[in-house]
């Protein structure tokens, strides 16, 4: 496990913590202030998904731009240098997952508070984790638990048969811990850290299959299931 459990980790754009963990992955929850940005970096052995729980980012990369506004989602392959902004009043919030877990797998190639070439924050970054930080439990089967960050309820579920998926909003985000769906030759094709959603998720379990079942965290807006 890492060295920052039970940790604030503050950065000059805001704060991150670390929500959960597992030899797979690590979810972490971001504070980006308004008008401040991380810096442009890449993480060479590791895939990475972001979900903007709050706020409107903008997400460069070294040709291109993306805005994202909540609730969005998006994945980032290795090696890929990008730099997330907030650009709405009050900053962002953002979950983002590593997989596999490893903080010092960080290239930083600009940075605007002078951290270029730097590692990972050390010992001087980290303070005292506060009572409102949210850490997620490990799921049980049938056992289902919701938090809310954010003004937006997110579930973490275990499932033996995941047809039950199929009958969700399509609009709604997942992000998978373990198990996931896999090829009739046993390989991956949906695997811990990827985030989706349920209308992509459908469409790939038409065709792949889930022997192990699957742990994941669902992203549910209120309106969607007050229908």
């Amino acid at each position: 496990m890492s060295d920052y459990q039970d940790c604030i980790v503050t950065k000059p754009w805001g704060f991150e913590y670390l929500m959960y963990e597992s030899d797979k992955i690590a979810i972490w929850f971001l504070h980006i202030a308004e008008g401040r940005q991380t810096s442009l970096h890449c993480h060479p052995a590791k895939k990475t998904g972001y979900i903007l729980l709050s706020g409107e980012a903008e997400v460069s990369f070294l040709k291109d731009s993306t805005r994202l506004k909540a609730v969005s989602k998006l994945m980032i392959r290795e090696g890929l240098f990008h730099s997330t902004k907030a650009i709405s009043p009050g900053g962002i919030q953002v979950i983002e997952v590593e997989s596999p877990p490893d903080k010092t797998n960080l290239v930083r190639l600009e940075d605007a508070y002078g951290r270029k070439d730097q590692p990972y924050e050390g010992l001087e970054a980290i303070v005292p984790v506060t009572t409102d930080c949210i850490m997620f439990q490990p799921p049980e089967a049938g056992n289902p638990v919701s938090y809310t960050v954010s003004g937006v309820n997110l579930v973490i579920e275990r499932l033996e048969k995941l047809e039950v998926l199929k009958e969700r909003p399509p609009e709604e985000v997942i992000l998978v811990l373990d198990g996931g769906l896999v090829s009739k030759d046993g390989d991956p094709i949906l695997s811990s850290g990827d985030v989706i959603t349920i209308s992509t998720f459908t469409r790939l379990a038409d065709t792949f299959s889930a022997p192990e079942g699957m742990s994941f965290m669902s992203v549910r807006q209120e309106l969607a299931y007050s229908k």
